[in-house]
């Protein structure tokens, strides 16, 4: 798959803004991850193992993952809705302690961000069989224990604002990947912790070796 970026959205559900102890910000936060720390399901029911960093607080964050279909700069809204091709489940990995460190130095937070398999994917669902999937509940639970639940209607700025926001400063480029936030309640994971996310009758595990 040729692509450019994978770009992640901070910050945009409310819930999980205030349970940082952050401002809220009038736009959601943009970074960036590289391809070379994704790594993606192939299949539904399928169990991924993971690299498990263990210099700091290991936390993922489940959220709604685009596919980008075509390139698009300055996008329209009209525009953005026809860029999404397809949908699924995603992990946000950071590395809590160490963005913490960062943040307090001044010092930009990409190595709390970026690092071996730092950016987690579900197969990809095709939009068009999957129309309703901001109203439809995912769930993300750790060793049987539920940890965040939410509906994509609940973002503070929808997916077709964000292509549009995004792409005034970011050119987009098909096949690129767009993490659209994640809610309250993340937790930090163990080395060996199980992990099951959940969308309607779409699911996936990863474990942390």
């Amino acid at each position: 798959m040729s692509a450019d970026k994978i770009v992640c959205v901070g910050k945009n559900y409310l819930d999980h803004a205030m349970e940082l102890g952050d401002d809220v910000p009038e736009n959601p936060v943009l970074f960036l991850k590289p391809f070379s720390v994704l790594k993606q399901a192939v299949s539904w029911g399928e169990e991924l193992n993971l690299y498990f960093p263990s210099d700091s607080a290991v936390q993922p964050e489940c959220e709604i993952a685009l596919h980008i279909a075509h390139d698009g700069f300055n996008m329209t809204a009209k525009e953005a809705k026809k860029a999404i091709s397809a949908v699924t489940l995603g992990l946000d990995m950071t590395l809590r302690t160490h963005q913490t460190q960062l943040k307090k130095q001044g010092h930009p937070w990409t190595t709390s961000k970026v690092f071996m398999d730092a950016a987690i994917l579900g197969p990809w669902i095709p939009y068009d069989s999957f129309e309703n999937y901001m109203d439809v509940e995912f769930q993300f639970t750790i060793d049987g224990s539920l940890r965040q639940c939410a509906k994509g209607r609940e973002m503070m700025m929808p997916p077709e604002a964000l292509l549009v926001y995004i792409s005034k400063y970011f050119p987009l480029k098909a096949n690129d990947i767009i993490f659209t936030g994640t809610p309250a309640g993340i937790t930090s994971v163990s080395r060996n912790s199980t992990a099951e996310l959940r969308w309607d009758k779409y699911s996936y595990r990863v474990n942390w070796g």
